[in-house]
C-alpha cells in the first residue's frame, strides 16, 4: 500500500490507471443489472437520505416513474403480503413518511427527490446544459430545471462544452452521492427521451412490449439493457469528488448553489467484506479549470486489462467507433480516432495471443452503426487467425413476441445495449458511462468504477450470461467456464438466426451481430442504420428519424 493506505503495489496494480484517482482498499461494488434493478435501488438510497444527495446526468426526466410493476405491490389487498412488504422497506432504511409515499404510488423522479428536499435534504442535480435545439433524444434541460426547482431541488446546467469547439461534445456522466455513504455510477441516466422511446426502465425479460415500459408520452418503448452499480466504501469519496470538481467550475461562471462545495470529502471507511476499487474519469482537455489537459484513465485501465487479459475478455458497449464521429454516418468521414486505434489494437493483440474476444452490441444504435461496423470489420482483418480459430465473437440482442394469431407472424425488435461493460478473466470488471468511441476516451466527460474483485467479477459475467441465454422455463444454461460459455453462446445465436429466417420465436435474446458485409453474404438485409432486426418484413419498423443523429 501506498501512504495514503491505497492498493498499489505488486502484480494487481498493472490493473490500475495512474495520474488521477488512487485505489481504494475495503470497497463493495455492485452490478445492479437493467433499470428496474438500478432505478429501485436510486429509489430506496434517495428516500432514505438524512442529509443530501448530489447528481451528475446527461439527460433528465423529472416525469420518469422510478418504481413500477410488482415492485409497487404495497397496495395488495393482500394484507400479509402488504406487511411483508412494508418489512422489506424498512429493513432497506425507510421510514413511514416514505412508506406512505411508497404506498401511494408517487414515485416519479421529481417526486422521490422533492419528497428528501421537503425533509431538509439537501438535493442537487448537476445537468449537462445540451443544445436541445438540435436533438429530440435529450429533454429540455431549462424545463427540467425549472421542474426540479419547484419542487425544491437544486439544479445546476453545466455548460461546459459550449465552450469547445467540438460542438458534438457530451457531458455524459452518470452518477450521483447519498450522504457520503452510497454512491451509484453507470449507464443509467433518470430519463425518458423527450419523444417518448428510450425508456431506462426495463426488466430482465426484455419482453418485446410492456405496459410497464409505456408511458403517458409513448406506447411501450424498445427494451433496454443497461448496467449501473451500487458503491460503498472508500471509493465514494472519489465519486463525490468528481461531481463537486466540475460543480465548483460551473458555479464559478453562474449564480449558482455553493452548498456542494462545502461537503466533506473524506469517505467511508474501509470495509471488511470490500475490495479494491478505482474510479476512472474521461475529462476532455479545455474543458474544466482544475483539469486543463483532460484525464484518460478509462482508456488507461482498458489498455491495461487488455493487456493483462489471458483467457478472455467481454465487452458490452453501445458503440465500436474506429473514428471520431462529425455527426454523419459514414464511416471514413471523420478522422481516425488515435485513442480508439490503441484500444483496437489492444483488442487485436490479444486475440493474437490466444485471448478470446466477445463482444456484445445494440443491433440498431441511435446513430453510428457504420461505424461500428468498421471496427468490427478492422478487428477481423486483423486478427484474421483468431477469428478463423473461433476466439472472436459478436454478439447483439433482440426480443420477439408472437403477432396476429390468424397471420401467425413473429415480430422482432433489437434490445438497445447501452451497457458500458468490460469483464476479464474472471478477476477484473469495469462499468461505467464511458462507450468505446473518440468521446468515451477522449472529448466526453465520463466516469467508470474498476474492481479487482474475482468472485463479483465471475458472479456478474454468470448473470449476464444467463439473461443473454434464457429460455422461459428452462433450466439456467451451464456457462461455469469461460470458454464453454461462449462456445454456447455462439451456438445460442446461430439458432437464434436461424430462428429469425424461420419466422419463429427466438429461445433467449441472443443473436450474432451482422454487419451489411455479412448480410449480403448471408441472404440477410441488413440497414446500414437500422441493423437487420427493425428491417425484417412485420418487424418493429425502424426509429422515428427525428431520434436519429444524436448520442446517448
Amino acid at each position: 500500500m501506498d501512504a495514503q493506505g491505497n492498493v498499489q503495489t505488486g502484480v494487481a496494480a498493472t490493473w490500475w490507471a495512474s495520474g488521477d484517482f488512487s485505489v481504494r482498499p475495503g470497497c463493495v461494488v455492485e452490478p445492479l443489472i437493467d433499470g428496474r434493478a438500478a432505478l429501485y435501488a436510486m429509489a430506496v438510497a434517495f428516500l432514505s437520505a438524512r442529509q443530501y444527495i448530489l447528481l451528475a446526468g446527461w439527460d433528465f426526466s423529472a416525469d420518469l416513474p422510478m418504481i413500477r410493476g410488482d415492485d409497487l405491490r404495497i397496495g395488495d389487498e393482500n394484507r400479509a403480503e402488504h406487511d411483508r412488504f412494508v418489512r422489506v422497506l424498512r429493513e432497506q432504511g425507510l421510514d413511514d413518511e416514505a412508506i406512505a409515499l411508497w404506498d401511494a404510488d408517487q414515485l416519479r423522479v421529481v417526486d422521490v427527490l422533492g419528497f428528501a428536499a421537503r425533509r431538509g435534504v439537501k438535493v442537487g442535480v448537476l445537468l449537462w446544459d445540451s443544445l436541445h435545439v438540435l436533438s429530440h433524444l435529450t429533454n429540455d434541460p431549462t424545463k427540467q430545471r425549472d421542474l426540479l426547482a419547484q419542487a425544491g431541488v437544486d439544479c445546476l446546467l453545466d455548460d461546459s462544452s459550449r465552450r469547445l469547439r467540438h460542438i458534438t461534445q457530451s457531458l455524459h456522466q452518470k452518477c450521483c452521492v447519498v450522504d457520503g455513504r452510497l454512491a451509484f455510477v453507470g449507464g443509467i441516466d433518470l430519463t425518458v427521451q423527450e419523444g417518448g422511446d428510450y425508456d431506462r426502465w426495463d426488466i430482465h425479460q426484455h419482453p418485446y412490449a410492456s405496459p410497464e415500459r409505456a408511458s403517458h408520452i409513448a406506447a411501450a418503448t424498445h427494451p433496454w439493457h443497461d448496467v449501473h452499480t451500487r458503491l460503498q466504501g472508500p471509493v465514494v469519496a472519489d465519486v463525490l469528488r468528481n461531481i463537486v470538481q466540475r460543480w465548483a467550475a460551473v458555479a464559478e461562471r453562474h449564480d449558482a448553489p455553493r452548498w456542494p462545495l462545502e461537503l466533506p470529502l473524506n469517505g467511508p471507511a474501509p470495509l471488511a467484506r470490500g475490495t479494491p476499487a478505482q474510479i476512472a474519469r474521461t475529462i476532455p482537455p479545455q474543458t474544466y479549470p482544475w483539469a486543463p489537459d483532460g484525464i484518460a484513465t478509462i482508456k488507461d485501465i482498458y489498455l491495461r486489462a487488455l493487456g493483462r487479459a489471458e483467457r478472455y475478455v467481454y465487452l458490452e458497449n453501445q458503440y465500436l467507433w474506429p473514428e471520431a464521429f462529425l455527426g454523419l454516418d459514414a464511416l471514413h468521414w471523420g478522422p481516425p480516432s488515435p485513442d480508439m486505434q490503441e484500444l483496437l489494437e489492444a483488442m487485436a493483440q490479444a486475440v493474437g495471443r490466444g485471448v478470446h474476444l466477445a463482444l456484445l452490441l445494440p443491433d440498431h444504435p441511435n446513430t453510428g452503426r457504420r461505424f461500428t461496423d468498421g471496427g468490427i470489420e478492422w478487428l477481423r482483418q486483423r486478427a484474421a487467425q483468431a477469428r478463423a480459430a473461433s476466439r472472436l465473437h459478436v454478439y447483439t440482442l433482440g426480443s420477439a413476441m408472437a403477432g396476429e394469431a390468424m397471420s401467425g407472424s413473429v415480430l422482432y425488435r433489437p434490445v438497445y445495449t447501452h451497457a458500458k461493460v468490460a469483464i476479464v478473466d474472471d478477476v477484473w470488471w469495469t462499468a461505467g458511462s464511458a462507450n468505446l468511441n473518440s468521446r468515451g476516451m477522449h472529448s466526453d466527460a465520463e466516469i467508470n468504477v474498476a474492481a479487482l474483485d474475482p468472485p463479483a467479477a465471475r458472479e456478474l459475467r454468470l448473470r449476464l450470461w444467463h439473461e443473454h441465454l434464457r429460455r422461459e422455463g428452462a433450466p439456467l444454461p451451464d456457462v461455469d467456464d469461460p470458454l464453454g460459455g461462449l462456445a454456447l453462446l455462439d451456438r445460442a445465436a446461430t439458432e437464434n438466426e436461424r430462428r429469425v429466417v424461420g419466422h419463429a420465436l427466438l429461445a433467449g435474446h441472443l443473436l450474432p451481430y451482422l454487419t451489411e458485409v455479412e448480410g449480403r453474404r448471408r441472404g440477410i438485409p441488413v440497414h446500414g442504420e437500422h441493423g437487420w432486426l427493425d428491417n425484417l418484413p412485420g418487424s418493429a419498423g425502424p426509429l422515428k428519424p427525428e431520434h436519429a443523429g444524436r448520442y446517448l
